[in-house]
This record gives structure tokens, C-alpha cells and sequence, in this order.
């Protein structure tokens, strides 16, 4: 298979990302670090609250949102079911405000989420939740927020137009072109990888702070493989990843300036504390990295590593 086969199959990723902005209530807000993981809460509880209507909410019907966005469950082609423990979810929530903790009563916060694939259909769902995410409230005392608008972010992370604002929605079917995403970098030998959140990544069944290039590559594949084959139509690329990874490893980390950070989250659904430490900080490398430029940009936008939906994983690709 060819650069430009791989170029295709990467453009086959169907992305929308809005940017819904909140005003803090009369008593003001205040949220916790890492508050992807607070609204992440907050989403998965509403979202449920008001998109499922089976009438046993353990055991969902075949056309369940809810079900769907959340508890993906499909058939391999052995009739198995595969569990949705292993089934990427098909959206991001990412908070842009991070290192602010706390809102004046009517100050206005922001919380971006990107959707992939066959959620893009449910656009109007995740907007009704945004909704009712500010009636419900969040963090400490579930203060509530009103949702006053939301954009479509562009393929430079710029907001496009408005679709949401005085409860009605204007959106008319528009998603990220992946072709810009993917391209416009050629012949590079250098690349700075910025790891902007805590990127918990897997190589040989354990957790590392080790940020060589292979296995930051290896993670980036499985992600997007995955959301392709579980929410694009289960597409496959047929390519020899071996080779592939072994090209990776020729890729030499020259500098590494990552550190671990641990932080903590309540599971509702585990009913226990978890911790969620990843890397954070920036590493560069030098080698042929023409190979594997469109795979990092798309990943700029997917995530690597775990736990993504928190916004988990969030990294920015710099090539000279």
C-alpha cells in the first residue's frame, strides 16, 4: 500500500468539534483540575437523563444514542460480541480552562468536544445534553450555568460559525475537512511532540514515561484504527504495521522534557478512586518522519493513549 492509499484511508475520519460557551450562575462556579473529567461526569449522567428510552436502562435497544455513544457493543464476525470496554468512545470532552478554577456570577467558561464518525448523526442529542448540563450544575455545590452559544471549530482550531444560541440549533450537516488536516508538511526530519494533557500511554501491558517515537506511534495507530474500524463502517487498512513500527523505532529521541503527573477521578461506575497519571511536558526526534506526519496531525485531533474521552491525551505535532 502507498503513502497516498494511507492518506486516503486517514481522510475517511469524519470529525465535527463545537465549542459550547457557558455563564456561570448567581453563586458563581468553582471546578477541580483536569475538569474533562467533571464534565465528562456530568455529559455521560445527562446524556442518559434525556437520550435513552429504553425501558430497562441496564439493557438498551439496537437504536439506543445512549447506548451507542456510551456502551458501544457490536458483533465480530464470529457472532461474538466484543465488549465496550475495548470499543473506543466516539467523542472527546475537552475543558479550555484548565488552570482556572474558579467563575464570577456570569463570567463565561468554555468546554470543547470533539465527535467522531457515526456520533456525528447525534450532533443534536449532544447539544440538547450541553443544555441541560448547565440546568443540572457541576462541580462543588453543582452550581449551575447557562449555555448561551455554540461554534463549529475549523480545521485550524478557529471557531466557523455559530449553530447554537436562545435554545435553537442551526447546523446543516458540515464537518472538518480531513484533507487539510493531513496535509501541507512534507520532507521533515525534526519533530516537537507537546504533550498537553496527561497522555497515558500503554507499551507491553504497563504504563510509561518512556516518550520514544515508536511508542507514541504505535498508540496513535490504535486509536485511529479503532474509531475507523468501530465508528466508520469497521474500515480496514490493509498495510503491514510491522514494517511500519519498525521504522518508528529508527526515529531517534533526542530530547525529552516529561514528567508524570497524577491526578485522581471519583468512577460512578466502578464506585472507587482511580488514578489517571500520564505524561505531560515535550519531547523531540529526528529521523525520516515523512511516514508518519499524517498519522500525528490526525492525532493532534483524536488523541493517543487512554482514557481520551476526559481529554486525556491531547498532544500538538511541530515539524521542521
Amino acid at each position: 500500500m502507498n503513502d497516498t492509499s494511507i492518506t486516503h484511508f486517514l481522510n475517511e475520519v469524519q470529525i465535527l468539534q463545537i465549542t459550547a460557551i457557558y455563564k456561570a450562575g448567581e453563586n458563581g462556579l468553582e471546578l477541580p483540575h483536569y475538569q474533562g473529567s467533571t464534565f465528562r461526569g456530568v455529559f455521560g449522567h445527562v446524556f442518559k437523563e434525556v437520550a435513552c428510552t429504553c425501558s430497562n436502562q441496564n439493557i438498551h435497544h439496537e437504536h439506543c444514542p445512549y447506548a451507542y455513544i456510551f456502551e458501544t457493543r457490536l458483533q465480530d464476525e464470529h457472532q461474538k460480541i466484543i465488549s465496550s470496554d475495548d470499543i473506543p468512545r466516539p467523542f472527546i470532552i475537552w475543558a479550555e480552562n484548565n488552570n482556572k478554577l474558579k467563575f464570577a456570577p456570569g463570567e463565561r467558561f468554555y468546554l470543547t468536544i470533539t465527535i467522531f464518525g457515526e456520533a456525528v448523526k447525534y450532533l443534536h442529542y449532544f447539544i440538547y445534553v450541553l443544555f441541560h448540563m448547565g440546568k443540572k450544575g457541576f462541580g462543588k455545590g453543582k452550581q449551575q450555568a447557562e449555555l448561551r452559544q455554540v461554534f463549529l471549530v475549523d480545521e485550524d482550531g478557529d471557531f466557523r460559525e455559530q449553530i447554537y444560541q436562545h435554545q435553537k440549533i442551526y447546523y446543516n450537516g458540515q464537518i472538518l475537512n480531513s484533507e487539510k488536516i493531513t496535509s501541507g508538511i512534507k520532507d521533515a526530519s525534526t519533530c516537537q511532540l507537546d504533550f498537553i494533557s496527561p497522555t497515558r500511554l500503554k507499551y507491553q501491558s504497563h504504563y510509561t514515561d518512556n516518550p520514544e517515537f515508536h511508542i507514541i506511534f504505535r498508540s496513535a495507530v490504535r486509536r485511529i484504527t479503532s474509531l475507523l474500524y468501530y465508528h466508520h463502517g469497521r474500515q480496514l487498512l490493509g498495510i503491514d504495521f510491522k514494517e511500519l513500527f519498525r521504522k518508528a523505532e529508527e526515529v531517534k529521541l533526542v530530547q525529552s522534557d516529561v514528567s508524570w503527573y497524577d491526578w485522581e477521578r471519583y468512577s460512578n461506575r466502578q464506585k472507587k478512586r482511580m488514578k489517571l497519571g500520564g505524561i505531560v511536558g515535550k519531547a523531540v526526534y529526528e529521523g525520516d518522519l515523512d511516514p508518519f506526519i499524517p498519522w500525528l496531525q490526525l492525532a493532534e485531533w483524536t488523541h493517543v493513549g487512554k482514557n481520551t474521552t476526559f481529554g486525556l491525551g491531547k498532544i500538538k505535532a511541530l515539524f521542521n
